[in-house]
Protein backbone atom coordinates (compact mmCIF):
# COMPACT_ATOMS: atom_id res chain seq x y z
CA UNK A 1 0.00 0.00 0.00
CA UNK A 2 1.19 3.84 -0.58
CA UNK A 3 1.19 5.44 2.55
CA UNK A 4 1.35 9.34 3.29
CA UNK A 5 2.08 9.25 6.66
CA UNK A 6 5.50 7.87 6.49
CA UNK A 7 8.43 7.83 4.42
CA UNK A 8 8.04 4.16 4.33
CA UNK A 9 6.88 4.63 0.88
CA UNK A 10 9.77 6.12 -0.58
CA UNK A 11 12.33 3.26 1.15
CA UNK A 12 10.28 1.10 -0.49
CA UNK A 13 10.72 2.58 -3.56
CA UNK A 14 14.52 2.96 -3.17
CA UNK A 15 14.98 -0.40 -1.98
CA UNK A 16 13.38 -1.67 -4.87
CA UNK A 17 14.86 0.46 -7.67
CA UNK A 18 17.99 -1.05 -6.30
CA UNK A 19 17.38 -4.13 -6.75
CA UNK A 20 15.98 -3.71 -10.50
CA UNK A 21 19.42 -5.22 -12.06
CA UNK A 22 18.83 -8.37 -10.90
CA UNK A 23 14.51 -8.95 -10.17
CA UNK A 24 12.09 -7.53 -12.09
CA UNK A 25 9.47 -5.94 -10.24
CA UNK A 26 5.48 -5.30 -10.75
CA UNK A 27 3.63 -3.00 -8.52
CA UNK A 28 0.12 -3.93 -7.34
CA UNK A 29 -1.35 -1.29 -4.70
CA UNK A 30 -4.53 -3.01 -2.62
CA UNK A 31 -5.74 -0.27 -0.90
CA UNK A 32 -7.41 3.17 -2.25
CA UNK A 33 -4.79 5.75 -2.30
CA UNK A 34 -6.51 8.41 -4.96
CA UNK A 35 -6.71 10.32 -1.64
CA UNK A 36 -3.34 10.78 -0.89
CA UNK A 37 -1.61 13.74 -1.17
CA UNK A 38 1.50 12.56 -2.90
CA UNK A 39 1.00 10.51 -5.78
CA UNK A 40 3.28 8.26 -6.11
CA UNK A 41 2.23 5.87 -9.31
CA UNK A 42 4.69 7.97 -11.75
CA UNK A 43 7.76 7.95 -9.33
CA UNK A 44 7.06 4.09 -9.46
CA UNK A 45 6.35 3.54 -12.98
CA UNK A 46 9.68 5.75 -13.96
CA UNK A 47 11.61 2.45 -12.52
CA UNK A 48 9.01 -0.46 -12.54
CA UNK A 49 5.26 -1.31 -14.54
CA UNK A 50 2.49 1.16 -13.53
CA UNK A 51 1.32 0.32 -10.45
CA UNK A 52 -2.23 -2.34 -10.96
CA UNK A 53 -4.79 -0.65 -8.56
CA UNK A 54 -6.50 -3.59 -6.97
CA UNK A 55 -8.71 -1.47 -5.27
CA UNK A 56 -10.41 -0.70 -7.98
CA UNK A 57 -12.03 -4.03 -8.81
CA UNK A 58 -15.06 -4.81 -7.53
CA UNK A 59 -14.67 -6.55 -4.20
CA UNK A 60 -16.57 -9.81 -4.99
CA UNK A 61 -13.72 -10.10 -7.85
CA UNK A 62 -10.65 -9.04 -6.15
CA UNK A 63 -9.08 -11.82 -5.34
CA UNK A 64 -9.47 -14.14 -8.13
CA UNK A 65 -8.11 -11.07 -10.27
CA UNK A 66 -5.14 -10.67 -8.46
CA UNK A 67 -4.52 -14.50 -8.90
CA UNK A 68 -4.61 -14.05 -12.48
CA UNK A 69 -2.54 -10.98 -12.21
CA UNK A 70 0.20 -13.38 -10.50
CA UNK A 71 0.08 -15.85 -12.84
CA UNK A 72 -0.06 -13.62 -16.33
CA UNK A 73 3.38 -11.74 -14.96
CA UNK A 74 4.72 -15.23 -13.39
CA UNK A 75 5.42 -13.42 -10.23
CA UNK A 76 7.75 -15.46 -7.90
CA UNK A 77 7.32 -13.81 -4.84
CA UNK A 78 5.18 -11.43 -2.69
CA UNK A 79 7.00 -8.51 -0.89
CA UNK A 80 3.97 -7.40 1.54
CA UNK A 81 4.13 -3.86 2.25
CA UNK A 82 0.96 -2.62 4.86
CA UNK A 83 -1.52 -4.71 2.94
CA UNK A 84 -3.72 -5.38 5.02
CA UNK A 85 -5.49 -7.09 2.67
CA UNK A 86 -3.10 -9.51 1.78
CA UNK A 87 -2.63 -10.29 5.41
CA UNK A 88 -6.30 -11.50 5.20
CA UNK A 89 -6.02 -13.66 2.37
CA UNK A 90 -2.78 -14.80 3.16
CA UNK A 91 -3.47 -18.42 3.84
CA UNK A 92 -6.14 -18.90 0.85
CA UNK A 93 -3.79 -17.45 -1.30
CA UNK A 94 -0.77 -20.02 -0.46
CA UNK A 95 -3.40 -22.97 -0.47
CA UNK A 96 -3.81 -22.31 -4.29
CA UNK A 97 0.00 -20.80 -5.16
CA UNK A 98 1.68 -23.17 -2.88
CA UNK A 99 5.23 -22.44 -5.19
CA UNK A 100 4.77 -18.77 -4.21
CA UNK A 101 6.99 -17.02 -1.35
CA UNK A 102 5.55 -14.24 0.81
CA UNK A 103 8.11 -11.69 2.82
CA UNK A 104 6.96 -8.72 4.47
CA UNK A 105 8.49 -5.86 6.29
CA UNK A 106 7.54 -4.50 9.54
CA UNK A 107 8.83 -0.69 10.33
CA UNK A 108 7.23 0.02 13.32
CA UNK A 109 5.42 -0.70 16.24
CA UNK A 110 2.06 1.60 17.04
CA UNK A 111 0.46 0.88 20.41
CA UNK A 112 -2.20 3.25 19.49
CA UNK A 113 -3.30 1.43 15.92
CA UNK A 114 -6.42 -0.73 15.78
CA UNK A 115 -5.09 -4.60 16.32
CA UNK A 116 -1.67 -3.63 17.24
CA UNK A 117 -0.05 -2.20 13.83
CA UNK A 118 0.85 -4.84 11.45
CA UNK A 119 3.82 -6.14 13.24
CA UNK A 120 1.19 -7.65 15.41
CA UNK A 121 -0.98 -8.77 12.73
CA UNK A 122 2.21 -10.27 11.12
CA UNK A 123 3.15 -12.20 13.89
CA UNK A 124 -0.29 -13.76 14.95
CA UNK A 125 -0.99 -17.59 14.42
CA UNK A 126 -3.37 -16.79 11.13
CA UNK A 127 -0.52 -14.91 9.31
CA UNK A 128 2.53 -15.67 10.27
CA UNK A 129 2.75 -19.72 9.39
CA UNK A 130 1.81 -18.57 5.78
CA UNK A 131 5.38 -16.07 5.64
CA UNK A 132 8.23 -17.23 4.31
CA UNK A 133 10.20 -14.45 5.63
CA UNK A 134 9.39 -10.67 7.78
CA UNK A 135 12.13 -8.04 7.59
CA UNK A 136 12.24 -6.00 10.47
CA UNK A 137 14.54 -2.47 10.68
CA UNK A 138 15.37 -3.00 14.28
CA UNK A 139 16.50 -6.01 17.09
CA UNK A 140 13.84 -3.74 18.94
CA UNK A 141 10.65 -5.25 16.95
CA UNK A 142 12.33 -8.58 16.49
CA UNK A 143 12.84 -8.79 20.43
CA UNK A 144 9.04 -7.88 20.68
CA UNK A 145 7.66 -10.33 18.60
CA UNK A 146 9.72 -12.85 19.77
CA UNK A 147 8.81 -11.84 23.50
CA UNK A 148 5.41 -11.69 22.96
CA UNK A 149 4.40 -14.28 19.93
CA UNK A 150 5.15 -17.71 18.58
CA UNK A 151 7.00 -17.08 15.82
CA UNK A 152 9.68 -18.93 14.35
CA UNK A 153 12.89 -16.92 15.05
CA UNK A 154 14.36 -18.52 11.60
CA UNK A 155 11.88 -16.21 9.87
CA UNK A 156 12.82 -12.69 10.98
CA UNK A 157 15.72 -10.78 9.23
CA UNK A 158 16.87 -7.40 10.84
CA UNK A 159 17.46 -5.29 8.21
CA UNK A 160 18.24 -1.25 9.48
CA UNK A 161 17.27 1.35 7.46
CA UNK A 162 19.03 3.78 5.28
CA UNK A 163 19.56 6.92 3.31
CA UNK A 164 21.27 7.88 -0.19
CA UNK A 165 24.02 9.25 1.66
CA UNK A 166 25.38 11.14 -1.33
CA UNK A 167 22.07 13.29 -0.96
CA UNK A 168 23.10 14.21 2.36
CA UNK A 169 26.77 15.75 2.98
CA UNK A 170 28.26 18.29 5.95
CA UNK A 171 27.32 21.61 5.75
CA UNK A 172 30.48 23.59 3.42
CA UNK A 173 29.10 26.83 5.07
CA UNK A 174 27.80 28.24 2.02
CA UNK A 175 24.29 28.57 2.25
CA UNK A 176 22.92 28.82 -1.27
CA UNK A 177 19.65 28.67 -0.48
CA UNK A 178 18.39 30.40 2.63
CA UNK A 179 14.98 29.26 3.67
CA UNK A 180 15.30 30.30 7.28
CA UNK A 181 17.42 33.40 8.32
CA UNK A 182 17.45 36.73 6.58
CA UNK A 183 21.41 37.43 5.82
CA UNK A 184 21.06 40.13 9.17
CA UNK A 185 20.19 37.04 10.84
CA UNK A 186 23.33 34.34 9.70
CA UNK A 187 24.54 34.83 13.24
CA UNK A 188 21.20 33.20 15.12
CA UNK A 189 21.05 29.77 16.09
CA UNK A 190 18.21 27.43 14.40
CA UNK A 191 16.70 24.80 16.03
CA UNK A 192 14.14 22.75 13.69
CA UNK A 193 11.17 20.05 13.89
CA UNK A 194 10.59 17.57 10.68
CA UNK A 195 7.67 15.24 10.20
CA UNK A 196 3.70 14.87 10.31
CA UNK A 197 1.65 17.24 12.50
CA UNK A 198 0.15 14.14 14.35
CA UNK A 199 0.03 13.27 18.16
CA UNK A 200 2.58 10.83 17.15
CA UNK A 201 5.34 13.68 16.54
CA UNK A 202 4.04 15.96 19.60
CA UNK A 203 4.71 18.84 17.67
CA UNK A 204 2.71 21.22 20.08
CA UNK A 205 5.26 20.00 23.05
CA UNK A 206 8.14 20.90 20.67
CA UNK A 207 6.35 24.56 20.28
CA UNK A 208 6.18 24.55 23.92
CA UNK A 209 9.63 23.71 24.24
CA UNK A 210 10.56 26.45 21.72
CA UNK A 211 8.87 29.06 24.00
CA UNK A 212 11.08 27.29 27.04
CA UNK A 213 14.38 28.11 25.47
CA UNK A 214 13.39 31.86 24.57
CA UNK A 215 13.53 32.78 28.27
CA UNK A 216 16.91 32.27 28.92
CA UNK A 217 17.46 32.49 25.03
CA UNK A 218 16.04 34.88 23.07
CA UNK A 219 17.79 35.04 19.91
CA UNK A 220 17.07 31.65 18.45
CA UNK A 221 15.01 30.97 15.48
CA UNK A 222 12.92 28.14 15.30
CA UNK A 223 11.42 26.18 12.29
CA UNK A 224 8.53 23.53 11.43
CA UNK A 225 8.82 21.26 8.42
CA UNK A 226 5.16 19.44 7.92
CA UNK A 227 1.34 19.36 7.85
CA UNK A 228 -1.28 17.84 9.45
CA UNK A 229 -4.33 17.56 11.55
CA UNK A 230 -2.53 19.47 14.20
CA UNK A 231 -2.00 22.83 11.96
CA UNK A 232 -4.26 24.66 12.99
CA UNK A 233 -3.15 24.32 16.63
CA UNK A 234 -0.07 24.79 16.10
CA UNK A 235 -0.76 27.92 14.51
CA UNK A 236 -2.60 29.26 17.82
CA UNK A 237 -0.03 27.99 20.37
CA UNK A 238 2.99 29.93 18.58
CA UNK A 239 0.70 32.81 18.78
CA UNK A 240 -0.35 32.21 22.20
CA UNK A 241 3.58 32.07 23.32
CA UNK A 242 4.21 35.36 20.89
CA UNK A 243 6.71 33.31 18.86
CA UNK A 244 5.59 34.39 15.21
CA UNK A 245 8.65 36.31 15.01
CA UNK A 246 11.28 33.43 15.66
CA UNK A 247 9.34 30.53 14.03
CA UNK A 248 8.79 29.42 10.75
CA UNK A 249 6.34 27.21 9.52
CA UNK A 250 7.07 25.01 6.35
CA UNK A 251 5.19 22.74 4.14
CA UNK A 252 6.54 19.19 4.11
CA UNK A 253 7.93 19.36 0.45
CA UNK A 254 10.76 21.59 1.56
CA UNK A 255 14.16 21.40 0.42
CA UNK A 256 15.33 19.29 3.90
CA UNK A 257 18.89 18.84 2.56
CA UNK A 258 19.18 22.53 2.84
CA UNK A 259 17.15 23.07 5.84
CA UNK A 260 19.41 20.23 7.60
CA UNK A 261 22.19 22.21 7.03
CA UNK A 262 20.87 25.36 8.60
CA UNK A 263 19.84 23.81 11.23
CA UNK A 264 21.76 23.55 14.52
CA UNK A 265 19.61 21.35 16.12
CA UNK A 266 17.21 19.10 14.83
CA UNK A 267 14.28 18.26 17.65
CA UNK A 268 12.26 15.58 17.78
CA UNK A 269 9.89 14.70 20.75
CA UNK A 270 7.87 11.69 19.39
CA UNK A 271 5.81 9.37 21.30
CA UNK A 272 7.14 6.70 19.36
CA UNK A 273 8.60 5.70 16.75
CA UNK A 274 10.25 3.30 14.16
CA UNK A 275 13.59 4.59 13.30
CA UNK A 276 12.89 8.00 11.74
CA UNK A 277 15.36 8.60 8.73
CA UNK A 278 15.12 11.85 9.41
CA UNK A 279 18.09 11.43 11.90
CA UNK A 280 20.08 9.99 9.54
CA UNK A 281 20.19 12.80 7.58
CA UNK A 282 20.59 15.04 9.62
CA UNK A 283 23.39 13.49 11.62
CA UNK A 284 24.85 12.66 7.69
CA UNK A 285 24.89 16.77 7.42
CA UNK A 286 26.73 17.28 11.05
CA UNK A 287 23.10 18.70 12.48
CA UNK A 288 23.01 17.55 16.32
CA UNK A 289 20.18 16.02 17.24
CA UNK A 290 17.83 15.59 20.34
CA UNK A 291 15.04 12.98 20.08
CA UNK A 292 12.84 11.26 22.39
CA UNK A 293 14.08 7.37 23.38
CA UNK A 294 11.41 5.53 22.04
CA UNK A 295 11.06 2.64 19.54
CA UNK A 296 14.75 1.77 17.53
CA UNK A 297 15.96 4.93 17.95
CA UNK A 298 18.89 4.17 20.11
CA UNK A 299 19.64 1.34 18.41
CA UNK A 300 20.69 3.00 15.67
CA UNK A 301 22.14 6.26 16.49
CA UNK A 302 22.45 5.83 20.55
CA UNK A 303 26.40 7.58 20.98
CA UNK A 304 25.46 10.19 18.26
CA UNK A 305 22.10 12.14 19.79
CA UNK A 306 21.02 13.36 23.08
CA UNK A 307 17.75 10.87 24.02
CA UNK A 308 15.23 11.95 26.19
CA UNK A 309 13.01 9.55 28.30
CA UNK A 310 9.46 9.21 27.40
CA UNK A 311 7.58 11.65 29.76
CA UNK A 312 4.28 12.73 29.89
CA UNK A 313 4.78 16.25 27.80
CA UNK A 314 4.79 18.31 31.33
CA UNK A 315 7.28 20.91 32.77
CA UNK A 316 9.89 18.06 34.19
CA UNK A 317 10.15 16.52 30.40
CA UNK A 318 10.33 20.28 28.75
CA UNK A 319 12.85 20.79 31.07
CA UNK A 320 14.77 17.81 30.20
CA UNK A 321 14.27 19.02 26.45
CA UNK A 322 15.60 22.30 26.74
CA UNK A 323 19.48 21.53 28.66
CA UNK A 324 19.69 18.87 26.24
CA UNK A 325 19.30 21.39 23.32
CA UNK A 326 21.15 23.77 25.01
CA UNK A 327 24.06 21.04 25.11
CA UNK A 328 24.05 20.86 21.79
CA UNK A 329 23.83 24.20 20.36
CA UNK A 330 26.80 24.58 22.89
CA UNK A 331 28.64 22.03 21.01
CA UNK A 332 28.60 23.31 17.72
CA UNK A 333 27.99 20.57 14.38
CA UNK A 334 29.40 17.66 14.55
CA UNK A 335 31.14 15.85 11.50
CA UNK A 336 29.59 11.98 12.28
CA UNK A 337 30.29 9.20 9.83
CA UNK A 338 27.09 7.20 9.40
CA UNK A 339 27.70 3.21 9.82
CA UNK A 340 27.84 1.55 6.28
CA UNK A 341 24.67 -0.75 6.96
CA UNK A 342 22.75 2.72 6.46
CA UNK A 343 23.69 3.52 3.12
CA UNK A 344 20.44 2.39 0.96
CA UNK A 345 22.25 0.41 -1.12
CA UNK A 346 23.95 -1.51 1.43
CA UNK A 347 19.88 -1.73 2.67
CA UNK A 348 18.89 -3.10 -0.94
CA UNK A 349 21.41 -5.57 -0.93
CA UNK A 350 20.16 -6.95 2.41
CA UNK A 351 16.25 -7.49 1.05
CA UNK A 352 17.78 -9.03 -2.22
CA UNK A 353 19.67 -11.29 0.08
CA UNK A 354 16.73 -12.34 2.06
CA UNK A 355 14.85 -12.40 -1.07
CA UNK A 356 17.28 -14.89 -2.52
CA UNK A 357 17.41 -16.91 0.67
CA UNK A 358 13.86 -17.55 0.57
CA UNK A 359 13.51 -18.26 -3.12
CA UNK A 360 16.39 -20.94 -2.80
Amino acid sequence: CFLDVSGVTKINYDILKGMTKDITVHVCVTKRDDFLSTNWDDLFASAFHEPFKLWRIPARKRYHAFIDYLVQHEIDLIYITHSLWLYENIARLKRDLPAIKMVDSLHVLEPYCFRGGFPDISANRFVHPYLDASILISQNMENYLLNNYSVDCRKLFVVHNGIDVTNFKPDTGCKVENRILSASQSSCKVVGFIGRFTEQKRPLLFVNIAHDLTKKNPDLKFYMVGNGPLSEEISRLIEHHGLNGQMSLLPAQSDIVSILQETDVLLLPSLYEGAPLTILEALAVGTSVVASDVGAVREYVDDKCRLIPLGNAGMQERQRYVLAVEGALADGKQCWVLEPEHDINTVAASYLSVFEKVMS
